[in-house]
């Protein structure tokens, strides 16, 4: 196993973003469910609910279409990508700890009539993808979308500043030529990407696009040690950046799915 492939290889990332999307593409009519459940398994080969509240009364050994009786119990859905420092709207409470610690939740709203949400956290463990099941116990305001071409304005300067950062790495860490640099950079932008079902807003695919791009150099970046300079507060400063670029990319992502799922709900959901 080469360099480039210790941190490139691996599974699809977010599995909640595309099960929020596919999920509401298949409410809203426009795919089957047979398509829902083909996108969960390009994430893991099973998936397994962890329910310690009972919500889908009982898990078979492959959830996955539990996960769809859940979706269709739903008056709403939204992807939430919480990081520390940035809990995206959610409030105190273990479903939030839970999130955070994942980096993805997949709220549901409205689910039969409940006014406290459920929180839908997926986890990769091996060939498996975990699906544990919270129920939050205050209520969680439904997000407030930004304008998307705002968003996709930000990412576009954030890729410019970006650009810089592999040029500034220090030494130690994970070395690699040119040539696996570009690999490994091909290899987590493809691995971040979501795929959406057929839709109508070309803006949130290149916001997708344009996150994936930049939360693949922050990760290629992280895994090779950056200095950044010689001292503490230089190491400081590169994390910050590092940190606040991967916050932005998780937020613009969150957003753009999220303008995709409001496009296939229908008007009384």
């Amino acid at each position: 196993m080469t360099s480039t492939d210790l941190i490139a290889s691996g599974p699809p990332a977010w599995p909640g973003c595309a099960l929020g999307a596919w999920a509401a593409a298949w409410l809203g009519g426009r795919c089957a469910p047979d398509d829902v459940t083909d996108t969960l398994t390009e994430f893991a080969a099973r998936h397994d609910v962890v329910d310690p509240g009972d919500v889908l009364g009982g898990s078979g050994a492959d959830a996955r279409l539990g996960l769809l009786s859940l979706m269709r119990r739903a008056g709403r859905i939204e992807v939430r990508l919480p990081t520390a420092g940035d809990p995206q709207g959610l409030p105190p409470d273990a479903a939030t700890r839970a999130a955070l610690e994942a980096g993805e939740t997949l709220l549901i709203h409205g689910e039969q009539g409940n006014d406290l949400p459920l929180a839908l956290i997926p986890t990769l463990v091996g060939d498996t993808c975990r699906w544990t099941v919270h129920r939050y116990s205050t209520s969680v305001p439904v997000g407030r979308p930004d304008p998307l071409g705002q968003v996709e304005y930000d990412l576009r300067e954030t890729i410019r500043e970006t650009a810089t950062l592999i040029g500034e790495l220090g030494s130690g860490g994970i070395r690699l030529s040119g040539t696996d640099l570009r690999s490994a950079l091909a290899a987590l932008t493809v691995r971040h990407q979501v795929t959406l079902p057929p839709h109508d807003d070309v803006r949130a695919t290149r916001v997708i696009d344009s996150a994936a791009q930049v939360e693949a150099i922050v990760t290629l970046a992280g895994a090779q040690t950056p200095t950044f300079g010689m001292t503490a507060r230089h190491v400081a400063t590169g994390d910050a950046r590092l940190r606040q670029l991967a916050a932005l990319a998780r937020a613009a992502r969150a957003t753009a799915v999220n303008q995709v799922i409001r496009e296939y709900a229908a008007p009384e959901r």
